[in-house]
Protein backbone atom coordinates (compact mmCIF):
# COMPACT_ATOMS: atom_id res chain seq x y z
CA UNK A 1 0.00 0.00 0.00
CA UNK A 2 1.15 3.58 -0.55
CA UNK A 3 3.16 4.80 2.40
CA UNK A 4 3.67 1.32 3.85
CA UNK A 5 7.11 0.73 5.31
CA UNK A 6 9.50 -1.55 3.43
CA UNK A 7 11.03 -4.50 5.24
CA UNK A 8 14.26 -2.58 5.77
CA UNK A 9 12.36 0.43 7.12
CA UNK A 10 10.51 -1.86 9.55
CA UNK A 11 13.78 -3.35 10.79
CA UNK A 12 15.29 0.12 11.20
CA UNK A 13 12.24 1.20 13.18
CA UNK A 14 12.64 -1.85 15.42
CA UNK A 15 16.28 -0.83 15.98
CA UNK A 16 15.08 2.62 17.04
CA UNK A 17 12.44 1.18 19.37
CA UNK A 18 14.88 -1.30 20.92
CA UNK A 19 17.39 1.51 21.54
CA UNK A 20 14.83 3.17 23.82
CA UNK A 21 13.89 0.13 25.89
CA UNK A 22 12.05 -3.14 25.53
CA UNK A 23 8.34 -2.40 25.12
CA UNK A 24 5.78 -4.72 23.61
CA UNK A 25 5.87 -4.56 19.81
CA UNK A 26 2.35 -4.99 18.40
CA UNK A 27 2.19 -6.00 14.75
CA UNK A 28 -1.19 -4.90 13.50
CA UNK A 29 -2.82 -3.54 10.38
CA UNK A 30 -5.32 -4.24 8.62
CA UNK A 31 -4.15 -7.78 8.91
CA UNK A 32 -0.38 -8.13 9.29
CA UNK A 33 -0.61 -11.70 7.98
CA UNK A 34 -1.07 -10.19 4.52
CA UNK A 35 2.57 -8.97 4.62
CA UNK A 36 4.86 -11.62 3.12
CA UNK A 37 7.70 -10.44 5.40
CA UNK A 38 5.74 -10.41 8.66
CA UNK A 39 7.62 -13.35 10.19
CA UNK A 40 10.99 -11.80 9.30
CA UNK A 41 9.87 -8.62 11.06
CA UNK A 42 8.61 -10.57 14.08
CA UNK A 43 11.79 -12.65 14.26
CA UNK A 44 13.89 -9.49 14.12
CA UNK A 45 11.89 -7.84 16.90
CA UNK A 46 12.28 -10.97 19.02
CA UNK A 47 16.04 -11.00 18.37
CA UNK A 48 16.19 -7.43 19.67
CA UNK A 49 14.62 -8.50 22.97
CA UNK A 50 11.14 -7.12 22.30
CA UNK A 51 7.98 -8.97 23.30
CA UNK A 52 6.31 -9.35 19.90
CA UNK A 53 2.55 -9.80 19.61
CA UNK A 54 0.32 -9.89 16.54
CA UNK A 55 -3.19 -8.55 16.11
CA UNK A 56 -5.31 -10.14 13.39
CA UNK A 57 -8.95 -10.77 12.58
CA UNK A 58 -8.08 -14.48 12.62
CA UNK A 59 -9.46 -15.36 9.20
CA UNK A 60 -6.03 -15.64 7.57
CA UNK A 61 -4.55 -17.98 10.17
CA UNK A 62 -3.54 -21.39 8.87
CA UNK A 63 -1.84 -24.26 10.67
CA UNK A 64 1.35 -23.38 8.79
CA UNK A 65 1.44 -19.67 9.59
CA UNK A 66 0.39 -20.33 13.21
CA UNK A 67 3.53 -22.48 13.54
CA UNK A 68 5.52 -19.73 11.81
CA UNK A 69 4.20 -17.20 14.34
CA UNK A 70 5.41 -19.38 17.18
CA UNK A 71 8.79 -20.00 15.51
CA UNK A 72 9.25 -16.25 14.88
CA UNK A 73 8.89 -15.62 18.60
CA UNK A 74 5.41 -14.11 18.61
CA UNK A 75 4.25 -14.49 22.21
CA UNK A 76 0.57 -13.63 21.90
CA UNK A 77 -2.02 -13.03 19.25
CA UNK A 78 -5.09 -10.90 19.65
CA UNK A 79 -8.24 -11.54 17.69
CA UNK A 80 -11.30 -9.31 17.71
CA UNK A 81 -14.66 -10.77 18.63
CA UNK A 82 -17.28 -8.03 18.49
CA UNK A 83 -20.29 -10.27 18.96
CA UNK A 84 -21.02 -13.45 20.88
CA UNK A 85 -22.62 -15.13 17.87
CA UNK A 86 -21.93 -15.44 14.17
CA UNK A 87 -24.92 -13.25 13.44
CA UNK A 88 -23.88 -10.35 15.68
CA UNK A 89 -20.13 -10.51 14.97
CA UNK A 90 -20.60 -10.75 11.20
CA UNK A 91 -23.09 -7.86 11.29
CA UNK A 92 -20.64 -5.74 13.29
CA UNK A 93 -17.72 -6.61 10.98
CA UNK A 94 -19.92 -6.38 7.88
CA UNK A 95 -18.29 -9.57 6.59
CA UNK A 96 -20.24 -12.83 6.30
CA UNK A 97 -18.22 -15.69 7.76
CA UNK A 98 -15.96 -13.44 9.86
CA UNK A 99 -17.02 -15.15 13.11
CA UNK A 100 -16.41 -18.70 11.87
CA UNK A 101 -13.09 -17.58 10.36
CA UNK A 102 -12.02 -16.00 13.65
CA UNK A 103 -12.95 -19.14 15.62
CA UNK A 104 -11.07 -21.34 13.18
CA UNK A 105 -8.02 -19.07 13.46
CA UNK A 106 -8.24 -19.14 17.25
CA UNK A 107 -8.30 -22.95 17.27
CA UNK A 108 -5.26 -23.14 14.96
CA UNK A 109 -3.35 -20.59 17.04
CA UNK A 110 -4.11 -22.45 20.25
CA UNK A 111 -2.95 -25.72 18.64
CA UNK A 112 0.35 -24.02 17.81
CA UNK A 113 0.75 -22.98 21.45
CA UNK A 114 0.15 -19.26 21.01
CA UNK A 115 -1.28 -17.24 23.87
CA UNK A 116 -4.67 -15.71 22.98
CA UNK A 117 -6.13 -12.31 23.73
CA UNK A 118 -9.66 -11.37 22.67
CA UNK A 119 -10.32 -7.73 21.75
CA UNK A 120 -13.83 -6.29 21.64
CA UNK A 121 -14.89 -2.88 20.39
CA UNK A 122 -18.03 -1.89 22.28
CA UNK A 123 -20.76 0.18 20.61
CA UNK A 124 -24.49 0.61 21.06
CA UNK A 125 -24.86 -2.33 18.68
CA UNK A 126 -23.15 -4.87 20.96
CA UNK A 127 -23.24 -3.26 24.41
CA UNK A 128 -25.75 -5.82 25.66
CA UNK A 129 -23.42 -8.67 24.61
CA UNK A 130 -20.40 -7.78 26.76
CA UNK A 131 -21.04 -10.54 29.28
CA UNK A 132 -21.69 -13.16 26.59
CA UNK A 133 -18.55 -12.14 24.68
CA UNK A 134 -16.54 -12.41 27.91
CA UNK A 135 -17.96 -15.89 28.52
CA UNK A 136 -17.02 -16.84 24.95
CA UNK A 137 -13.47 -15.50 25.45
CA UNK A 138 -13.11 -17.58 28.62
CA UNK A 139 -14.47 -20.70 26.91
CA UNK A 140 -11.94 -20.22 24.08
CA UNK A 141 -9.08 -20.15 26.58
CA UNK A 142 -8.22 -16.48 26.22
CA UNK A 143 -5.57 -15.16 28.57
CA UNK A 144 -7.23 -11.75 28.53
CA UNK A 145 -10.21 -9.86 27.14
CA UNK A 146 -9.56 -6.24 26.20
CA UNK A 147 -12.47 -3.85 25.74
CA UNK A 148 -12.10 -0.89 23.39
CA UNK A 149 -14.41 2.05 22.77
CA UNK A 150 -15.18 2.85 19.16
CA UNK A 151 -12.95 5.54 17.68
CA UNK A 152 -14.88 6.81 14.65
CA UNK A 153 -11.97 7.02 12.22
CA UNK A 154 -11.13 4.94 9.16
CA UNK A 155 -13.84 2.33 8.60
CA UNK A 156 -15.18 3.27 12.04
CA UNK A 157 -16.46 6.57 10.60
CA UNK A 158 -19.41 4.64 9.22
CA UNK A 159 -20.28 3.56 12.78
CA UNK A 160 -19.99 6.99 14.43
CA UNK A 161 -23.66 6.98 15.44
CA UNK A 162 -23.00 3.70 17.30
CA UNK A 163 -20.37 5.25 19.62
CA UNK A 164 -21.25 5.07 23.29
CA UNK A 165 -22.14 8.19 25.23
CA UNK A 166 -20.77 8.87 28.72
CA UNK A 167 -24.12 7.68 30.13
CA UNK A 168 -23.89 4.41 28.16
Amino acid sequence: YPGELSTQECLALIDDIASLGSPILILTGGDPLLRPDIFDIARYGTSKGLRVVLSTNGTNITAENARSMKEAGIKRISISLDGATAESHDKFRQVPGAFSGALKGIALAKEAGLELQINTTITKQNLDEIEAILELAVSLGATSHHIFLLVPTGRGKDLAEQALSADD
